[in-house]
């Protein structure tokens, strides 16, 4: 007897109970494109399936060659799945690569034996072979979960773009599992996909670096610069700015060199948008840019604005958690952008500022304002973000002051350049260039080309790479400069008013009076976590008298809801302590991994906890200290009257 599967004249006289109705459903439901994209194949044969000795159906390709291959074992395909997973660790594993699909034997057995919190990722190109499985095997429940993502073609934006939102996951633990046999049916496909797999592994992990060992650094700086946070315009009053006109963003890169003579030919006819880096280099060409990012908090990048013209316009653009030394210097308008964390510290002031995204380099930060900006195209110079050349620069930046003391006709530019290349060598990697030749590169920096590749797999906009060299950046057309003045930097941009309303002084007051309430809810939070920490103490101890531990946990929960009343201070406290909720992030997803129960899952809990409140101590008296610190540099500064009355009050 014929059916769906075996006779596609007989495809949609399928009964109510048909497996396939029930994926094609849940799938719309979760996964709409795809959805779309399978119910495309419908004219196409589906692959036949037989049924194994032990009686599950194991599915037949034939392949390139004429051979018929078989994606399960022909004997029992679920003894095969169960080898697959091996000698994973299934409940301390969050994110699970599955290469090839076949009929789910093995993802059906993950979902049941992984953490709820866990998903599956399947790596599957073949359509027909998807639509099969679903034909075959009820799936629905695993699709209908929302924790079970499939990618079907070679797109590295859309799996980095996806599995942003999963980092956090990425970062406690992965798994790949292959089925050879389909594996082997589209080789090249898994090859591509398994070296994107390590390099989001390297970017979440570089992302989750960068957070714990700068989130302290960034929550004081910012705080630092709250007086220039509450005293500037905000981003909002510059969108669509300059819509449809070209926006052209300067960066360091050795390739620079190449083209950086054409840049005046730019002015006028496009936004120019300087890295800080290339601030004054541009500035010594007789070139002043329409903007300036800058988002380092480190002072050492003060050095590009040591030696800035005092009637300069260029308006600087920067993150508030930006060295305040950079503010101080620059003597043309100031812009700071929105920020949460600022936001919070200055809760009384209704008036918040716009936002960009979140950049990880200044680079970053101007491709944001081009897009704000309504900028169309966005073009990149000196953005090689690899070694062009054997260089890490390009010649005649300030990273050349550094070096100066000990250039000779031994030791020139070009020789110390290749030296910081080559003690990096541990964290080099190769890339393709634009023209497809390997190019060496370094993790951080590819950090970076992620970030701008995801960037523009989202983006509308177009993006040329009018760079001349350095790494191929996938979502960008690579363009000379030369090519790109002249088809689109032609007409002049349109005349717009200064609207910048300089620097409003008078507000910094009602910063002083924010940060003023902020220690006080600071102070409390302390004094909540000193009173709890000794309950949690006791409940750990005496985990086996259960009324003792009521009573004391109704005694903490007394202590929880005033907690809960200092929400948005407890907030900016933990800014100051990200490896400690880094800790807790992952023990949560290990606890509820194992599926403790009882007393066991008390204790875990409990150390936990004491853990928490302990680290929570620390970091309020941290904040604090800086609260006050600030609070005093700001009154001095600005003669804020009764400042140091109302702290002792």
């Amino acid at each position: 007897m014929l059916d769906s599967a075996t006779d596609s004249s007989h495809r949609f006289v399928l009964s109510e109970d048909a497996p396939y109705l029930r994926n094609l459903q849940s799938l719309w439901a979760t996964d709409p494109k795809l959805a779309a994209a399978i119910e495309a194949t419908d004219g196409q044969p589906s692959y036949p399936c037989e049924p194994s000795r032990a009686g599950q159906p194991t599915m037949r390709v034939q392949t390139s060659d004429g051979r018929d291959l078989y994606l399960h074992s022909r004997h029992e395909p679920l003894k095969e799945a169960e080898q697959l997973l091996g000698d994973i660790n299934l409940r301390g594993t969050f994110v699970f690569f599955l290469h090839g699909l076949g009929l789910g034997y093995h993802a059906e057995l993950l979902f049941e034996r992984i953490s709820k919190e866990a998903i599956v990722c399947v790596m599957e190109p073949d359509l027909v072979l998807l639509r099969t499985a679903l034909e075959r095997r009820d799936l629905s429940k695993l699709i209908e979960s929302g924790r079970l993502l499939f990618f079907t073609t070679l797109d590295k934006s859309d799996l980095f773009v996806r599995m942003l939102n999963y980092n956090g996951l990425l970062i406690l633990g992965t798994a790949s599992i292959t089925l050879a046999a389909a594996a082997n049916l589209s080789a090249e496909f898994h090859r591509q996909i398994a070296a994107w797999i390590e390099q989001l592994r390297s970017f979440g992990q570089t992302s989750l670096n960068t957070l714990i060992l700068n989130g302290r650094r960034t929550a004081e700086n910012i705080t630092k610069n709250i007086g220039w946070y509450a005293a500037s315009p905000g981003i909002e009053r510059l969108h669509n700015r300059y819509k449809g006109s070209p926006a052209v963003i300067v960066s360091a890169g050795p390739s620079l060199r190449k083209n950086k003579h054409l840049l005046p030919e730019a002015v006028g006819k496009a936004v120019i948008i300087a890295v800080q880096t290339t601030l004054q280099p541009l500035l010594e060409m007789g070139i002043e840019p329409n903007f300036v990012t800058s988002l380092d908090y480190h002072d050492i990048c003060t050095r590009f604005f040591e030696k800035l013209p005092p009637t300069l316009h260029t308006e600087l653009v920067a993150e508030p958690k930006a060295s305040d030394r950079i503010f101080q210097l620059h003597p043309g308008p100031l812009t700071v952008l929105g920020n949460s964390y600022a936001d919070s510290l200055l809760a009384e002031i209704t008036e918040k500022k716009g936002r960009l995204s979140a950049g990880a380099t200044v680079a970053h930060l101007a491709y944001y304002l081009a897009e704000h900006l309504g900028c169309d195209p966005i073009i990149f110079v000196g953005q090689d973000l690899a070694f062009s050349d054997g260089l890490c620069y390009t010649p005649g930046t300030s990273y050349e002051d550094v070096w100066r003391p000990e250039l000779s006709e031994f030791s020139t530019v070009e020789m110390k350049q290749w030296e910081q290349i080559v003690r990096d060598r541990p964290i080099l990697r190769q890339i393709p260039d634009q023209q497809g030749r390997m190019i060496y590169t370094e993790e951080r920096l590819f950090t970076y080309l992620q970030q701008f590749e995801r960037d523009f797999g989202r983006t509308k906009t177009r993006i040329i790479d009018a760079t001349e060299g350095g790494a191929l950046k996938r979502g960008s057309t690579a363009m000379p400069l030369r090519t790109v003045l002249n088809q689109f930097c032609t007409a002049d941009l349109p005349a717009i008013a200064d609207d910048h309303p300089g620097l409003q002084w008078q507000r910094v007051g009602q910063a002083v009076d924010g940060l003023i309430e902020r220690r006080r809810q600071a102070s409390e939070i302390e004094e909540i976590a000193r009173k709890t920490l000794p309950l949690l103490e006791q409940v750990r101890d005496h985990l086996d008298d259960q009324p003792k531990v009521n009573r004391l946990i109704a005694k903490i929960d007394k202590l929880r809801r005033q907690m809960d009343q200092l929400g948005s201070c407890y907030e900016l406290i933990v800014e100051l302590t990200q490896l400690t909720e880094m800790q807790r992030f992952e023990n949560d997803r290990k606890i509820a991994a194992e599926q403790s129960k009882g007393m066991d899952l008390q204790r875990r809990q409990v150390m936990r906890d004491v853990a928490n409140v302990q680290g929570m101590i620390d970091a309020a008296g941290v904040f604090q200290s800086l609260m006050t610190q600030v609070i005093d540099r700001l009154s001095a500064e600005h003669g804020i009257e009764n400042v140091r009355r109302k702290v002792a009050a």
